[in-house]
């Protein structure tokens, strides 16, 4: 038996059996985004993207960060995805080398880019209308050049400090706790218990593309690769958590991993923005392919967003609480046919009429895969 600390779940307003089940539930069937600490409490590690998908439709959490359930084959595969992934891992190549003296700009984007777009298997989405606009892997090749001859090592105005940095799961990046009291002061604003209280602890999880000084600011650098502009990218991001939680993150993590590069003199530096990075994968007809705009946000906003996500981490939790209890998870069911403008990619299994269709559905079309880790992106298991 666990060291689940019963009595303190029992004062947060949770039954012996439902902490018992949940606790079966994660022995059957673990999750690598909860934990039981050594004193008996739950504590979660969530990225942007899980939080965002609960918020949007539970249901699609629980097939998705619960289940682990997939298209079967390459039919589960995404083009966005895909590229997203694959530029991304350009991007970092060309930021870990584009100042040395023997970088060969050429090289990188044609010999490099054809490589990993072939061990990528991108042809795969051949018949896509953006594989289509961008030209396929010539295309490709060509956008990195463009991008590398606008962003050369001339007329970036940036110190690159760090590529692709994970946190987590060591968490780094704290976002708070529930605890069963909270004392009140006399401006009604809630203070903190002493840990004896807490039940839940949350953390933040992520990879920043690339972190950078600006000369002002050390700030993430984030890029997002678009069909094209037909709106300004900028009024799509001002109000995304994804934004918000890096800079918050590197507010979190900064210290640390200056003192481990041995640049604790640029603390004095502001943390409270990003760059964001937008990319047209087709040519526009007029105007650049590439925008850079910088997303501020102040110390208010960076609280603001931590309250948000340690709201969402309880309400994800108390989900997987009722779920492994009672097999129910509530659903949008607005979001069916409108995931991102396709069908859920669960719509199959969910209009079924009985279990035994849907059971059925899930065999013939579906498969379980490894849930969605921000921090093993693009590594080796």
């Amino acid at each position: 038996m666990s060291n689940l600390n019963l009595s303190l779940y029992h004062d947060a307003g949770f039954s012996t059996s439902q902490m018992r089940t949940l606790e079966q539930f994660l022995e059957s069937s673990p999750l690598h985004w909860i934990t039981l600490s050594e004193n008996g409490i739950y504590e979660i590690v969530l990225d942007n993207l899980m939080m965002s998908d609960f918020r949007s439709c539970p249901s699609y959490f629980l097939e998705n960060h619960i289940k682990g359930l997939q298209v079967k084959g390459l039919g589960g595969r995404s083009w966005h995805l895909d590229f997203g992934i694959l530029f991304h891992k350009m991007i970092e190549i060309y930021y870990q080398q584009f100042r040395l003296p023997n970088f060969d700009m050429r090289k990188w984007a044609v010999d490099e880019g054809m490589k990993a777009w072939a061990s990528a298997d991108l042809n795969y989405h051949s018949e896509h209308k953006e594989y289509k606009s961008i030209g396929g892997q010539m295309g490709f090749v060509g956008l990195l050049l463009a991008y590398a001859t606008r962003f050369s090592a001339e007329n970036e105005r940036i110190r690159v400090i760090g590529t692709e940095i994970s946190f987590g799961k060591a968490k780094e990046v704290y976002l708070g706790r529930h605890d069963i009291f909270h004392s009140i002061d006399g401006d009604n604003e809630v203070v903190d218990a002493t840990d004896a209280w807490t039940w839940l602890k949350c953390y933040l999880s992520g990879r920043i593309d690339t972190l950078v000084d600006d000369g002002t600011s050390i700030c993430p650098m984030d890029h997002k690769t678009m069909g094209s502009f037909r709106f300004d990218p900028a009024q799509r991001f001002e109000m995304d958590e994804g934004p918000c939680g890096y800079i918050y993150a590197v507010n979190q993590i900064l210290p640390a991993f200056l003192e481990s590069q041995d640049m604790s003199g640029l603390l004095n530096r502001n943390c409270n923005k990003i760059i964001m990075n937008f990319i047209s994968k087709s040519v526009p007809k007029e105007g650049e392919r590439f925008k850079r705009i910088p997303i501020l946000k102040t110390s208010y906003q960076l609280e603001e967003y931590r309250k948000r996500m340690l709201q969402s981490g309880e309400d994800i939790f108390r989900a997987l609480v009722r779920y492994a209890n009672t097999g129910t998870m509530l659903r949008d069911t607005s979001k069916c046919t409108s995931w991102y403008m396709h069908d859920c990619p669960y719509l199959a299994i969910h209009r079924q009429n009985s279990a035994d269709n849907q059971l059925a559905v899930i065999d013939s079309f579906f498969e379980r895969k490894k849930i969605w880790d921000t921090e093993t992106v693009n590594q080796e298991d």
